[in-house]
């Protein structure tokens, strides 16, 4: 690099002397750096003509090409700086389909108007894309990053707090009475398992008291619920956000019983660590959460 600029400065200013100054070396330093350089390109470079010196035709040749390589490499170290509205980039985001109804609209609005060049994709969360997220190819995803599928190399920020209620049918034997852990775990219920497989801290914390619930049904689209719960005497337990979304007059909503400790749990955003300086994924990330406080 040190010899970049060397070359440089002797291409553009046709003396050893008047190099040094530029680049800041002394006058035999600079005759050492164009004796390597001489030595490394196998040309005179510089030659005398006259009273001062002249570059030779393959020095002439090199002028731009060093003048290009110079500012490729000091564009390596030079912060990327992100604009709105020139910006190109690509944004694979992936969320419940209740937090895309609620969450994002305002975002995808002020993105429409600031950032016009930008490409948005909305996926479902899904345990692919989950796996997709961790591998960096999903640019965001949304969720509880301590309660579902284990989350590898990911960064994470909360950006508002929801709890847990159960929903059952209007009607229901356990709908008119605080639930008990032994009601709650003696009832049938429906999961919401984007993963089809187990209910997480729920089951753990039945089995340090010795029960067990019977899941009967395993629910992966959120907006679903009300239509399955309403006409049967399952119960499922979901964030209250949810709730509120699917709720209708065939449903009741219940507080869990207090013996499974489910206070308020943070809501994330989450993405792979990788794009966790990039210019475009930090501004993309300040945006939503600002969205977030301003519903709050």
């Amino acid at each position: 690099m040190n010899l970049l600029k060397a070359l440089d400065a002797l291409l553009e200013t046709e003396s050893v002397s008047k190099a040094a100054v530029l680049v800041n070396l002394s006058q035999p330093a600079m005759s050492r750096a164009l004796n390597r350089l001489q030595h490394a390109l196998k040309d005179p470079l510089l030659v005398r003509s006259g009273r001062g010196m002249v570059l030779t035709p393959r020095a002439e040749a090199l002028r731009a090409p060093v003048r290009e390589a110079l500012a490729q490499v000091s564009s390596v170290f030079t912060p990327k700086v992100f604009d709105p509205a020139k910006a190109q980039d690509h944004f694979r985001i992936m969320a419940p389909d209740y937090l895309a109804q609620t969450l994002l609209p305002p975002v995808l609005g002020q993105l429409v108007n600031l950032a016009p060049g930008v490409q948005i994709d909305i996926e479902n969360l899904s345990a692919s894309g989950v796996q997709q997220m961790c591998e960096g190819h999903i640019s965001l995803g949304f969720g509880v990053v301590n309660d579902g599928p284990v989350l590898e190399n990911v960064a994470s920020q909360a950006l508002f707090q929801d709890r847990q209620v159960c929903l059952m049918r209007k009607g229901h034997p356990l709908a008119a009475k605080t639930l008990s852990l032994e009601d709650y775990a003696g009832a049938t219920h429906a999961l919401l398992s984007i993963t089809g497989k187990g209910g997480g801290r729920i089951d753990d914390i039945l089995n340090e008291h010795g029960l067990k619930r019977t899941i009967a049904l395993r629910v992966a689209h959120f907006m679903t619920i009300s239509a399955v719960i309403a006409p049967t005497d399952l119960i499922i337990t979901v964030p209250e956000m949810l709730a509120a979304q699917v709720m209708t007059e065939d449903l009741e909503l219940v507080a869990p019983p207090k013996e499974l400790g489910m206070p308020h749990f943070s809501v994330s955003q989450i993405w792979h660590q990788r794009f966790t300086k990039d210019p475009a994924h930090q501004w993309l990330r300040r945006m939503i959460k600002s969205a977030c406080l301003v519903q709050s």
